[in-house]
């Protein structure tokens, strides 16, 4: 996927209907994607009134905040396991959230998603980035660099 068919695949919903939690650990090597992918949606001219939240590895300590955005749609953008190539970005299904191995955060994504659905009628989607090496300390690599860079510029 690129950004161009991530937009198209957002377009029934204006910007500021919308909410993006980046998730991942930043010195965990590739689990660090999902917040470089973020950091990098966050800056879009194209997502400009849109909400964003920096939950990291504790969605969890972020959830009074997602329901005070008030969005129809969460869009959580995290690195995983769901059996692409490293750097490979996709949307994971819902029903995958937790069998996709989402990321290395210690509390379940269903449990969060699960939560929130009982005060608000939201929408959750799951922009993964295969991951590759999760190792404390370890640096990002190559591949999943290379993954978001072809997001934004695809050859």
């Amino acid at each position: 996927m690129n950004f161009e068919e991530f937009r198209v695949s957002l377009a029934e919903r204006r910007p500021d209907q919308m909410a993006f939690v980046g998730l991942g650990n930043p010195y965990r090597g590739d689990d660090a994607a999902g917040l470089i992918l973020f950091d990098r949606l966050k800056n879009s001219p194209a997502l400009m009134g849109a909400r964003f939240i920096r939950a990291e590895a504790n969605p969890e300590n972020h959830l009074q905040e997602i329901l005070d955005v008030g969005a129809g749609l969460v869009v959580f953008i995290d690195a995983a396991r769901f059996g692409g190539r490293p750097g490979e970005i996709a949307w994971v299904d819902e029903d995958r959230i937790d069998s996709a191995s989402v990321s290395t955060h210690a509390f379940s994504l269903r449990a969060v998603t699960d939560f929130l659905r009982l005060h608000q009628p939201f929408v959750f989607k799951v922009l993964a980035i295969q991951s590759g090496a999760t190792g404390f300390g370890a640096a990002l690599s190559p591949a999943v660099r290379l993954g978001v860079e072809a997001f934004f510029f695809p050859s």
